[in-house]
């Protein structure tokens, strides 16, 4: 701790110079006191050996933690990886088997739907959509593999084309319904046009599920620019979410809706959040009960084009 004390100087130390820059003599031998603050006690040689002992101790924890930790991320990573190619490979095999199980349960109610009772075909039925509900689980949970898997290609994207194919391709989903688009202006984006593609998709995807209930159905498709990154953002008018469960959108099955009330296998934000992270961008979500949703994603204005 600090220790106060009181210096004792024959007189003052510091001198006055006359305009000639010649060094005044004192005018008398009084004695002058300073307060010295900003100063501890001399430490003892045995104190600064036990501090220096204490710091070789710390730098070593610190190092073999740090050491624990490498060690820990490295097998977390080798995990990561065998259990990304456990699910590739496990929802690779599995489509067959799926594709076949709806294929002949409805080859089944075709040539023999007749014969069986309105019990068996209800439950022939069952079969079928379960069966096409896991091969479209699979399908998702390959694509999402995928993602970790694939180098990303990086090239200019018109947003605003991609913006109009989709609208072109989700035609069937929509049709019918009262939708109204406002459709901004749309910028160029470096990214990996297939893989932005997939996740424009989905949010579009979703915003018109969760306002189909909606009469008029509105969907706000636009772009802000921001300091080094471009926000682009999908809002609807449907049913929208609690703000409190907003950090479990973009996890892998999580689902905030009954699968009764609209249907999903609960991959496609996460399959989003994957593919605008590997962007080096971020994702995410504001929201409130029966006034919509607004899922917004920022990439970065000159990415590192190189792929780790």
């Amino acid at each position: 701790p600090e220790q106060v004390r009181t210096v004792t100087w024959a007189g003052q130390p510091q001198k006055t110079i006359d305009d000639n820059g010649v060094l005044n003599p004192r005018a008398s031998f009084d004695r002058w006191q300073e307060t010295v603050k900003g100063f501890s006690s001399p430490w003892e040689t045995l104190e600064i050996e036990a501090v220096s002992e204490l710091r070789t101790a710390v730098l070593g924890i610190v190092l073999r933690k740090a050491e624990e930790l490498a060690q820990l991320a490295g097998e977390l990573k080798r995990s990561n990886k065998e259990l990304e190619a456990f699910s590739y490979s496990v929802s690779h095999d599995l489509r067959a088997p799926l594709r076949h199980i709806a294929g002949y349960a409805e080859l089944l109610g075709d040539f023999e739907g007749e014969k069986l009772s309105e019990r068996g075909q209800r439950f022939l039925e069952h079969i079928g959509e379960s069966a096409r509900f896991a091969g479209s689980l699979v399908d998702n949970l390959l694509s999402f593999s995928q993602m970790g898997r694939s180098a990303l290609r990086l090239s200019d994207v018109d947003l605003g084309a991609l913006v109009e194919a989709i609208r072109r391709e989700m035609l069937p989903d929509y049709e019918g319904r009262d939708v109204q688009w406002q459709v901004g202006p749309l910028p160029l984006l470096v990214a990996d046009a297939a893989f932005l593609h997939l996740a424009l998709r989905n949010l579009i995807s979703n915003a018109l599920k969760y306002s189909r209930d909606r009469t008029p159905a509105i969907i706000e498709i636009g772009a802000v620019e921001q300091k080094g990154e471009t926000v682009v953002y999908v809002r609807d008018n449907g049913v929208g979410f609690d703000m409190q469960y907003v950090d479990k959108l973009f996890g892998v099955f999580q689902r905030l809706h009954r699968m009764e009330e609209f249907e999903g296998t609960g991959i496609g934000l996460a399959s989003v959040r994957r593919i605008i992270e590997r962007h080096d961008g971020r994702v995410w979500a504001q929201g409130s009960l029966g006034e919509g949703a607004t899922f917004s994603f920022a990439l970065p204005r000159q990415p590192n084009r190189s792929e780790d």
